[in-house]
């Protein structure tokens, strides 16, 4: 008896990758929209639309409370808002910052769970509940940047 050899047909490289989000595919924007200050401050005075508002919604998935309280406005105002003041905007900017660098480094499923676990090294506070100041934001992007060059706590 015989064996008869099987071909087997697999690729040569094998390809993986994290989704790749940039700010302006979080807020729905051209590439390259943000990358000019000078730009972006014209985008935040002239103020970003409903529809940078519902890219970073479901890129985030994030309900209307969590959202209107990051950017310092009620709910319903968000239902109501087709483009959002100076302030809002830069604040969706800031929050589309925070997740393009999550994103990249975590990949989407895993940045969400990151961002709802208590961590230690913010005083086991969710990530979440920093996201309403400026300030938070700073320190969750330093965590981030912490991770990526494997700095401990």
């Amino acid at each position: 008896m015989s064996k008869k050899a099987s071909k087997v047909s697999e690729p040569e490289v094998a390809s993986y990758g994290k989704a790749t989000f940039s700010v302006d595919s979080i807020l729905n924007m051209e590439m390259g929209h943000f990358d000019e200050p000078l730009s972006r401050v014209k985008t935040f005075r002239e103020g970003l639309g409903k529809d940078a508002f519902e890219s970073l919604k479901a890129i985030a998935g994030l309900d209307y409370n969590t959202l209107a309280t990051a950017l310092g406005i009620s709910s319903k105002t968000i239902q109501r808002k087709e483009v959002f003041d100076t302030i809002q905007s830069e604040k969706m900017f800031e929050l589309a910052e925070l997740y393009a660098m999550g994103i990249s480094y975590f990949g989407l499923e895993g940045f969400r769970n990151w961002m709802e676990r208590p961590l230690f090294s913010i005083g086991n506070r969710k990530p979440l509940d920093l996201i309403d100041v400026s300030e938070g934001l700073d320190i969750l992007k330093s965590e981030i940047m912490r991770l990526q060059h494997g700095i401990a706590i």
